[in-house]
């Protein structure tokens, strides 16, 4: 089977794999029937576009009771009916193609939603190799955590010290790196030319992770954005090692 290096194509790919499938909220194309089958069972969802970045164009649908609110950006607004949100959103949209994912109850930090950031990459040995962490700190009222979209890049520690006691920190954020590793050398057997993967986790309030989206051409510079500059330096070595390896393959 051929998976097409986007959102839908990733995410079916990652399907194959039974643990990996356990990880995933459960994603379709954005119809209308989809998007009403889901919202009723799950009351909360996100509508992403197949193509892109960045958290651009990025929608959450919500059902309260007897209203429906669509979000987009800062902007709110509600509907009293589900084709009155979805026809809002179908206008917004155009002609682009949507998924449709469930959303994550993600943790809150100050009252804002966070995610990670994992940045697996190849070695010069070609060795999948997790070379930084990072924690993304959604803006206020924002529906997306992306760097480019506003998010606040922080220390995993600090994010989790709420929820994961500090002498439980190490192990738990092993277990991340484990996962992203497990994603990245399952994802290279299927995109091989791959050489680095941003894999973006939600935790939910029992710590699950979910993934939320892999990007084979993952942004180095959030990591630029932290204190500590030891991962980005990391980062970027790696990115020149492997890029010059390959470069000296073609000749």
């Amino acid at each position: 089977m051929v998976y097409w290096n986007n959102k839908l194509g990733k995410y079916r790919a990652m399907l194959t794999n039974e643990e990996l499938a356990r990880h995933l909220p459960p994603t379709k194309l954005a119809t209308k029937v989809n998007i009403h089958g889901m919202l009723e069972k799950y009351h909360t969802l996100y509508l992403k576009p197949n193509h892109g970045t960045g958290g651009m164009g990025i929608f959450k649908l919500s059902q309260h009771g007897n209203y429906y609110r669509l979000q987009n950006g800062t902007r709110s607004r509600t509907f009293t009916t589900f084709d009155g949100a979805y026809a809002a959103f179908a206008k917004a949209k155009v002609k682009k193609i949507y998924l449709v994912q469930k959303g994550i109850p993600l943790l809150h930090y100050q009252k804002r939603p966070f995610d990670l950031r994992i940045m697996v990459q190849r070695s010069s040995q070609r060795k999948w190799e997790v070379t930084g962490i990072v924690g993304r700190l959604a803006r206020p009222h924002k529906v997306v955590t992306n760097y480019h979209s506003g998010g606040m890049p922080m220390q995993v520690d600090e994010l989790l010290a709420s929820f994961v006691p500090r002498a439980k920190q190490a192990s738990y954020i092993n277990l991340l790196n484990t996962l992203g590793l497990r994603i990245s050398r399952h994802m290279s057997d299927i995109f091989p030319r791959s050489l680095a993967y941003g894999v973006d986790i939600g935790i939910d309030k029992e710590l699950k992770p979910w993934i939320i989206e892999v990007n084979t051409k993952p942004d180095k510079y959030i990591f630029n954005a932290l204190a500590d500059k030891r991962m980005f330096r990391k980062i970027m070595r790696y990115a020149e090692l492997t890029k010059n390896k390959r470069m000296m393959e073609k000749q």
